[in-house]
């Protein structure tokens, strides 16, 4: 077995740059008519490409407390991979808003979209993302200046919470600062304090996980649209409000993020829609995806249960299923909603969600932070609080007593 080793520049000259420059041709020639044996051709090319990179490149470096950072290069490689599957299968040429209709996309034309084709997850101004949910801004606006200074508010708000939220979990247990790990099934506790204690945490790693996906996602939007001179309305709101979901179809089909749903759907649902009709097409998409997270939980090299991680996305998919079973059968005609739908709703994430959030935590993501080690939060409140006391307990108590209000009312307001 080839040893892994710390990637130099040379490393990603050598490994990286083929698979970005294969991918870049394969999104020129996804524009172009009478392309697809091209694009079969190099099919192969890329998956061999980051199997070798992600086998032989180590990007913690061999340090355990960077592990997370091969997590996310796997997760980037599987992403891509996928991207490349449909890329190469699809029948009719992806066309840009910047397209004329009159005609088909020129070669020219295909070398400068296909950048903006590498960087989109959503599809925004493609023809492909018909069908994915996109949330319009509260406020929308075509000023750069003006997005910048609002995408500058989102990611100091963001970073914040999210730290905070991080700190709140780790104040539980002083190995969820380690990269070691630990259960939040404290087996030295009743079963029911044991559970609770569990859906404690949860519920913060659900919040952590929103705030750390927003803070990243208006950080390359700060690049792409200051630097890469990307327009404002190619980065809407990433979510939208996932607290109001009253059923599982509406949360993961609509109010999440939807960055994998398209990857998800093609390579997972279209195959199995193929074999089982409508039913596999939902169980493949959530297959997928948990194949997806499985990977790139055990990428950080510490283990993790397969079942566990990827039942909670099957087992979501078989919620939407009964969801659609119950408006089919039992209630005819009504969609799972309300109040009772909201209970249903989170009630199923909280069963499946707690083994999948142990996996996290036995894998040491609990011990990530912000870039450079930062933590505002311990920083703020070692200024205001007098010492000795327990800075861990105060977050805990500004975490729960900010979001538990705020979901109450959000409550009366449920659509």
């Amino acid at each position: 077995m080839t040893e892994r080793i710390c990637p130099t520049g040379k490393d990603i000259i050598v490994h990286i740059l083929p698979i970005v420059a294969t991918l870049y041709v394969m999104g020129v020639l996804v524009q172009l008519r009478n392309t697809a044996l091209l694009r079969i051709a190099l099919l192969p090319i890329i998956p061999w490409l980051a199997w070798r990179a992600a086998s032989l490149l180590d990007f913690s470096c061999g340090d355990q407390e960077k592990a997370q950072a091969n997590a996310l290069f796997v997760g980037h490689m599987v992403t891509t991979c996928m991207r490349a599957s449909i890329w190469a299968l699809v029948q009719e040429p992806y066309v840009r808003d910047n397209v004329p209709n009159s005609g088909p996309t020129s070669v020219p034309m295909a070398f400068w979209n296909a950048w903006d084709l590498l960087s989109t997850s959503r599809g925004i101004g493609w023809n492909w993302s018909r069908g994915i949910p996109i949330t319009r801004p509260a406020n929308e606006t075509s000023s750069r200046s003006r997005f910048l200074g609002y995408v500058a508010t989102r990611i100091v708000f963001y970073g914040l919470a999210f730290d905070a939220f991080t700190e709140a979990i780790r104040s539980f247990s002083t190995n969820f600062s380690s990269w070691r790990g630990d259960t939040i099934l404290d087996p030295s506790l009743p079963m029911i304090s044991r559970y609770l204690r569990a859906l404690e945490i949860s519920y913060l790693a659900v919040w952590m996980a929103y705030f750390a996906i927003h803070w990243s996602y208006y950080s390359f939007a700060a690049v792409f649209v200051s630097v890469f001179r990307q327009k404002p309305s190619q980065w809407p709101p990433l979510y939208d409000k996932p607290w109001l979901s009253t059923s599982l179809s509406d949360l993961w089909g609509r109010r999440w993020h939807q960055m994998l749903r398209f990857p998800c759907f093609s390579c997972g649902g279209v195959p199995l829609a193929y074999l089982f009709g409508r039913p596999g097409g939902v169980l493949g998409t959530f297959l997928m995806s948990g194949i997806y997270h499985t990977i790139e939980l055990r990428a950080v090299g510490r283990g993790g249960s397969v079942r566990a991680e990827l039942g909670f996305f099957v087992m979501s998919g078989v919620g939407v299923l009964l969801e659609r079973a119950w408006s089919k059968y039992v209630s005819p005609g009504r969609r799972v909603g309300g109040i009772y739908g909201w209970i249903w709703t989170f009630s199923w994430i909280a069963i499946w969600g707690i083994p999948a959030v142990d996996q996290w935590a036995r894998a040491g993501r609990f011990e990530g932070a912000l870039p450079g080690g930062f933590q505002p939060t311990m920083a703020l409140l070692s200024l205001v609080l007098p010492q000795g006391v327990d800075k861990g307990f105060v977050l805990k108590c500004l975490c729960f007593g900010t979001s538990l209000p705020f979901l109450v009312y959000s409550l009366f307001n449920l659509p």
